[in-house]
């Protein structure tokens, strides 16, 4: 048996160091101090000190996870992916989800929740977005599509309306096709529902009529340059090749022909 000596206060707010008989011990947290009466004159076998130092160490891990779950919420998966990169055990893992989720530190249908209410606020995700991430996160599908329900279509068009005509604005120097496209495209990789995303550029479209002005500068941009490009061309098969880089790059062909009329003598 080994008698407590001493037991002193760090500097690190909850912490101490143990002495036993009179030599240093082990540092513990203030909890541990208190529920294995680690104060002096306490006597304590090899199989007391095992179990205080376990203790210790979940009561580390705990502490770890702790500080990591508050700092702002977090998925229960994002807390055991962060106690293995800090080389913890995984029973130890287990206990100090156990505990965590006891004291309500972490609770994934509240993370879910709070994480919907987010993503409406700020209007980064669309439902479908939202669900990817909170899937990437470790959250159940049940917990997922619960807290989902609060995200209706209302929110949606809400926030579609404004992202396309940000949208539409940022792509203004592209074949106004292409910019619906990319429009799209960019809103179907955060997540919204196509038919939403449809309505929203249906609307924009009947309230912004197109800039032909806008689409003839872009077209004589671009074509201008694909001519450059393929300047060793001849005839058709310059026209050709200048035509096939309009095309993709959405613009209206007979809008290109009229162009490569217009230009064709400074093209010969």
């Amino acid at each position: 048996m080994k008698k407590v000596t001493k037991v002193t206060r760090q500097r690190k707010p909850g912490r101490y160091n143990v002495y036993l008989d009179d030599e240093f011990a082990l540092a513990v947290d203030e909890k541990i101090l208190i529920k294995y009466n680690l104060f002096k004159d306490n006597e304590l076998s090899d199989e007391d000190l095992k179990k205080i130092e376990d203790a210790e160490f979940e009561q580390k891990a705990y502490t770890k996870a702790l500080v990591y779950a508050t700092g702002r919420m977090r998925s229960k998966m994002q807390v055991i992916i962060k106690l293995k990169e800090n080389e913890f055990p995984g029973i130890v893992i287990a206990h100090v989800i156990d505990r965590l989720e006891a004291a309500n530190v972490i609770d994934d249908a509240r993370f879910a929740e709070e994480y919907v209410r987010s993503a409406i606020h700020s209007g980064k995700l669309g439902p479908r977005g939202v669900r990817t991430k909170l899937q990437q996160l470790g959250v159940d599908k049940y917990l997922i599509e619960d807290a989902l329900v609060e995200y209706d279509e209302e929110d949606q068009v809400a926030q579609l309306d404004e992202k396309v005509e940000k949208l539409m604005q940022k792509y203004a120097r592209q074949a106004h096709f292409m910019a619906e496209q990319k429009t799209k495209q960019k809103l179907a990789q955060l997540g919204y529902d196509t038919k939403l995303v449809v309505a929203a550029l249906k609307r924009y479209e009947a309230e912004n009529e197109t800039d032909v002005d806008q689409e003839w500068e872009n077209l004589d941009r671009d074509a201008s340059s694909s001519a450059n490009r393929y300047r060793q061309y001849e005839g058709w098969e310059f026209k050709k090749r200048v035509k096939s880089a309009m095309f993709r790059k959405g613009y209206d062909l007979s809008l290109v022909d009229k162009w490569i009329k217009q230009n064709e003598s400074e093209m010969q």
